[in-house]
């Protein structure tokens, strides 16, 4: 039998990843807790694994759910490489074209989860990013450079956009009467694109011939934030991430034009119209919530200054300046 061979790991104080490819060509990830981390690493219940794996399988696109291992969650996936990393690697139009594919698929999967009712058990509580910024909105505190990103983000928004942030934590942290089963946090992070995807239909010089984004396949990381919500909060949870590779590839001079178009792409394949105000509060949250994520997890970064600077045009907006592919 051949062993696992390391392809790739990386840590921050909230979690901690390694990389394995198997003699299969298959990988697997190996998730878990960094000693920071405030709330447990936590499988799916008996309920929500049962109700996800009966889900369709649109596009190919697979929600990956884990198994409990010694050192955290392992997840058995056809890649190592996530659109996060594609998107920071100066993707070419195939690549492009690819992602786009794949967000489309993620639109399609967060729709099908959201229109299947769920199991009693499934989930207990509303998602838990929003509850972690609200607890270091809070209390000032935290690991690293929290204490220092908490004073710059509340000097720089003001009393009353940070009443405001606050009370949308409330509200989106806990289920209301309308709230479905939501992934809980999808990211680029933990969208992973297959190693060996289907070929594309290219032109002379290799740009993708045309028409609706393909679907690639793929697997997309579930089950450590499993929670009840509406169903906007999952949208507007990867749209605010978008948001954030937007400003931050601007204040980088660095063209990212396939960054504008994701959006469309997410929603188009998620078919239905959602709550913008419910979207874009939670996009809002997303950002935050990152920053928080990484002055106390990583550590402080100029660029997290940025956040600070236009933190008061998307809480001015009630978010929806986050969901329109600018800055």
């Amino acid at each position: 039998m051949t062993e696992p061979v390391l392809v790739d790991m990386f840590a921050t104080g909230f979690q901690r990843t390694t990389i394995h490819r198997l003699g299969d060509g298959t990988f697997v990830w190996t998730r878990g807790a960094g000693p920071d981390r405030p709330t447990p690493l936590t499988a799916p219940s008996a309920q929500a694994r049962s109700h996800l794996a009966s889900l369709p399988r649109p596009d190919l696109l697979t929600l990956s759910l884990p198994t409990v291992a010694d050192i955290g969650l392992r997840y058995a996936v056809p890649g190592s490489i996530t659109a996060a990393k594609v998107l920071w690697s100066e993707p070419s139009p195939a690549s492009s074209e690819r992602l786009a594919g794949a967000f489309r698929s993620v639109g399609k999967v967060l729709g099908l989860l959201h229109s299947h009712p769920a199991p009693p058990g499934s989930a207990t509580g509303g998602p838990i990013g929003p509850a972690r910024l609200a607890a270091w909105m809070d209390s000032g505190r935290g690991p690293r450079a929290a204490a220092r990103m908490h004073a710059l983000l509340r000097d720089s928004v003001g009393a009353t956009r940070w009443a405001a942030v606050r009370d949308w934590c409330h509200d989106l942290g806990r289920p209301g009467p309308d709230a479905t089963l939501l992934h809980g946090a999808p990211s680029t992070g933990s969208l992973v694109l297959p190693a060996d995807p289907a070929p594309h239909s290219t032109d002379e010089e290799g740009h993708p011939a045309g028409g609706a984004p393909r679907p690639i396949g793929g697997a997309l990381l579930t089950g450590e934030e499993l929670a009840l919500g509406p169903s906007g909060f999952d949208l507007g949870w990867m749209l605010g991430e978008l948001l954030e590779l937007r400003m931050t590839a601007v204040h980088r001079l660095v063209p990212r034009p396939i960054l504008s178009e994701l959006p469309a792409a997410l929603l188009a394949g998620y078919g239905v119209p959602v709550d913008p105000v419910v979207t874009g509060r939670a996009a809002t949250l997303r950002m935050l919530t990152h920053a928080h994520d990484f002055a106390a997890y990583v550590g402080w970064h100029p660029e997290l200054e940025l956040y600070a600077r236009t933190a008061a045009r998307y809480i001015d907006t009630d978010g929806l300046a986050a969901l329109d592919g600018g800055v």
